[in-house]
């Protein structure tokens, strides 16, 4: 059973919770409740996981925030007392620069200690000088800065035996940076010669790019590795980038990293959230993975993995804002499985409540609440924003990704901006776009506190729901939001699903279609159905021969969950015959099943026919006596006295009128 862990749209959404029926809103709170106990976790920690788990809840006002450590790392800055960074994802890795030394007879030589990660790496490929390629893996230095740019040591995980010392001896073995991932760079400031200059006369530059590939992850789709052995964790496994899979690095962030103290051997928690591995939910991590690799199309040609992505997350930041942006890159959310944290990528499950019971009209037991559309104001038009550019001209810089419109039926564009600072393809962006625009456009919401069954459902849940009040006929919604209620109650919130939302899942080809307008047709109300079936099958009785009532004295039709017992009466026929009626019990009837009640003048029988099967009781053999609703196998009526607040208001139609449960008089209209 699912506990009280609420998550709202995903990428952003703002849903208006606008009452349509009678009664008293429900009153739904949009923070995020989450509330456990891990044992050596520290409070700040715990706070820091239930920050990040509302993302879903501050997404409802306003859209994921650029983690400042995304820009800061394109500039290389002094700061001895830096922040920890964790670095996910072949991206651009940090530049914090721990230590800077001069040295030479006129001070010809800056030596830098830049730390890219607080944490192991697997590799460094590119360093960038301003908007020039400077050193490679494969090329090592460039011309331009031979004999002027040297790459002393690259170090992808600080040990004793890898430390690096200067000639002064200020920076020493005592200073390695333990477990952590630099390099030691040198800038020649002076010429070489008479007639030479060097490319750094004013100093190191401060814009620098360091490309490479960061941390490794747990991945719970290969039994080669362990969640409590970070020996055992890798960037690249089976020929698959894992470093890079977007759901591989959330659960990286909230396990975290430790680091081994070289003297004790204790490991120390360095980065992340270190939530322990039996708090999380594996299986759900592995499906998305297995959802992230798969390949989509792109509209200018070619496969990509579809939710692939990297960048660098600083410890000094809100870890919320870190979150939101790793999850608006993959459509995701938090979502809480039988006590544990995993995680759900939106995708087009919907086949697969084909066979789901779902929930029904009973199950709602209160005041309900649905949005058939937001506000005007709240249905944008236009979705523009940035995303992350690792082309040579752009050198991991945030830039535009192609605006996703719609036409305005009033000529004014209204804005939604979504920037996607953990994503590095114009397509990814344009793909996450097009399908947060569409949910825009279908932000449908029911709200109502529901029976315990409702459990059954946790969030991020597909439910057919069939409810009369609305017309609804298992119609698909996801489960989004969930509390516990009074007496076992479960209060949700449900969002309307459309396949349309996810026409851009796994291709960002085609344009986004505005949501078609849904209509809902109170004859489809269940309950109006069935008095008109009713009325219609009457009619054709009375085609096919059968003779009616048209007046009678006081008479009983009662009922219990197997049989209907009509009393003795005196009536006139609409043939003009006054007849009278001894009456008598009709046995082996199914509960909560609707009857028409015949006399058969053959046979002074008394029958009682399903509606609105009719047979062969209908022609002139037989008087139609009325209609029966015989009771639950519970000894209660599927139907209300009255219906409760909530149900559309008013009360049943007059034409209706249920027989008390201890017996009375059921009047035909």
């Amino acid at each position: 059973m699912a506990k009280a862990l609420k998550t709202a749209a995903l990428v952003v959404g703002a849903a208006a919770l606008v009452v349509t029926g009678v009664g008293v809103a429900a009153g739904l709170s949009i923070a995020t409740a989450l509330s456990f106990g891990v044992a050596g976790v520290s409070a700040a920690t715990m706070f820091t996981v239930a920050g990040g788990l509302s993302m879903a809840a501050a997404a409802l006002t306003k859209a994921p925030q650029v983690p400042k450590s995304q820009t800061d790392r394109l500039y290389a800055t002094i700061d001895p007392r830096a922040f920890r960074t964790t670095v996910l994802g072949s991206t651009a890795l940090a530049t914090d620069v721990r230590y800077e030394e001069w040295s030479g007879t006129n001070q010809d030589y800056c030596d830098w200690i830049v730390c890219v990660a607080s944490h192991k790496i697997e590799g460094v490929d590119e360093i960038w000088l301003n908007d020039e390629l400077a050193w490679s893996t494969g090329s090592g230095v460039q011309s331009k800065y031979s004999g002027y740019f040297t790459v002393e040591a690259i170090v992808l995980e600080g040990t004793p035996a890898n430390a690096t010392t200067f000639a002064s001896g200020k920076w020493n073995s005592a200073h390695r940076l333990t477990g952590c991932a630099y390099l030691h760079l040198r800038f020649k400031v002076t010429g070489n010669g008479k007639k030479a200059e060097s490319p750094f006369s004013s100093g190191p530059p401060s814009r620098m790019t360091i490309v490479g590939r960061g941390g490794m992850v747990y991945d719970p789709r290969r039994t080669e590795m362990r969640a409590d052995d970070q020996s055992t964790w890798r960037f690249a496994s089976g020929g698959e980038e894992i470093g890079s899979n977007l759901p591989l690095q959330i659960l990286r962030v909230m396990m975290g990293w430790r680091i081994t103290n070289p003297a004790t051997g204790e490991k120390r928690l360095a980065v992340g959230m270190g939530i322990p591995p039996k708090r999380l939910h594996m299986a759900s991590f592995a499906f998305c993975a297995n959802l992230a690799a798969e390949m989509a199309n792109r509209s200018t040609g070619g496969l990509e993995p579809r939710y692939y992505g990297g960048g660098v997350i600083s410890e000094g930041e809100d870890p919320s804002r870190t979150l939101d942006a790793m999850l608006a890159a993959c459509n995701g959310r938090i979502i809480e499985i039988n006590g544990q944290l995993g995680l759900s990528i939106a995708h087009n499950d919907l086949a697969s409540a084909a066979t789901d019971p779902g929930l029904f009209t009973q199950d709602v037991v209160g005041p309900f609440e649905w949005d058939p559309d937001p506000a005007l104001e709240e249905t944008p038009t236009v979705v523009r924003g940035q995303y992350v550019d690792t082309s040579t001209n752009s050198l991991y810089q945030l830039i535009d990704y192609p605006e996703v419109r719609l036409p305005s039926s009033f000529g004014i564009d209204r804005v939604l901006k979504l920037d996607l600072g953990w994503v590095e393809s114009a397509s990814h962006a344009q793909r996450i776009a097009k399908q947060a625009l569409a949910r825009k456009h279908n932000e449908r919401i029911f709200s109502a506190p529901f029976d315990i069954r409702a459990w059954a459902w946790p969030v991020g849940s597909l439910v057919p729901f069939t409810f009369g009040p609305l017309g609804f006929d298992r119609a698909l919604f996801r489960v989004i939001e969930q509390e516990p209620g009074r007496n076992n109650q479960c209060n949700m919130r449900l969002r309307l699903e459309t396949a349309a939302t996810y026409a851009w899942d796994k291709d960002d080809s085609p344009p986004v279609v505005a949501a078609a307008v849904i209509r809902y047709d109170p004859l489809k109300d269940p309950l109006i159905q069935a008095i008109g079936v009713v009325g219609e099958a009457a009619d054709k009785a009375a085609e096919r021969g059968a003779r009616t009532v048209v007046e009678r004295s006081a008479w009983t039709l009662s009922s219990t969950a197997n049989t209907i017992t009509v009393g003795p009466f005196d009536a006139v026929l609409d043939t003009g015959e006054v007849r009278s009626f001894a009456g008598r019990t009709i046995t082996n009837l199914q509960p909560a099943t609707l009857y028409q009640v015949f006399y058969n003048d053959q046979d002074t029988g008394y029958y009682a026919v399903p509606v609105p099967t009719l047979t062969t009781v209908a022609d002139a053999r037989h008087v139609l006596l009325g209609s029966q609703l015989t009771q639950a196998s519970d000894g209660t009526y599927p139907q209300p006295e009255s219906p409760p607040a909530g149900y559309g208001g008013g009360s049943y139609p007059r034409t209706y009128k249920k027989a008390p449960r201890e017996g009375g008089v059921y009047q035909e209209p």
